[in-house]
């Protein structure tokens, strides 16, 4: 009889419990739920954030590598239409310089260390362009430097925008790292630096008497 009794009584108090926890169970249940459904939530937000990210800075690659090639291609063509006599008018080179300083101020604040370098040796490559450009005599008084400026535009100029797209390319992920990257930088700037001083000493010859 006893035990039939504590066995009505253990039943009881399952029930009640089974009663009472349900709603607890039911309560800790939708919780756990609704705290999946926000961490996946988070999780997309932080996917479409970081593709927004990306696709910016897509378009800023793009639109320096765009910008530096134009610049180029603009200066090359005032200094051709220069050269065959012709009344150049040097608004699209303005242009295209104005445009590319533009982007590459923007292109600073996000470009990373190794990008970074290698575009601002670029920068400095054809700010030297822009100047020689600007400095260019009569095409009849020195064939010399009209040769050295048309050889700067024609293939180191060329090759650092070259090497600009390259190294944008590789930071986005869409070439392998470029090893030999650094040393060609260092060529470019080594040939800016010998240009530039030459064109500093035809500036500024030395004085009679003076080495």
């Amino acid at each position: 009889m006893a035990s039939a009794d504590l066995t009505a009584v253990v039943v009881a108090a399952v029930g009640v419990a089974g009663t009472m926890g349900a709603p607890l169970l039911s309560q800790w249940s939708r919780r756990r739920e609704l705290a999946e459904e926000g961490a996946r939530a988070e999780r997309q937000r932080q996917q479409d954030r970081d593709e927004s990210n990306l696709q910016r800075k897509r378009d800023l690659y793009a639109a320096l590598n765009s910008s530096a090639r134009a610049y180029r291609t603009a200066a090359y063509d005032y200094i051709l239409a220069l050269k065959r006599g012709e009344n150049a008018d040097g608004s699209a080179l303005e242009s295209a310089r104005g445009s590319y300083r533009d982007q590459y101020a923007q292109a600073q604040m996000v470009l990373p260390g190794r990008t970074l370098q290698v575009a601002s040796e670029v920068n400095h490559c054809l700010s030297l362009g822009y100047k020689l450009v600007k400095q260019l005599p009569n095409p009849a008084d020195s064939q010399d430097i009209w040769r050295q400026t048309e050889t700067w535009f024609a293939t180191p100029l060329a090759e650092a925008v070259w090497l600009l797209r390259h190294a944008l390319r590789e930071d986005l992920g869409v070439l392998d790292e470029f090893p030999d990257l650094p040393e060609r930088v260092q060529q470019l700037r080594a040939t800016r630096k010998h240009l530039t001083r030459q064109t500093e000493e035809r500036q500024d010859p030395p004085q009679s008497g003076q080495a």
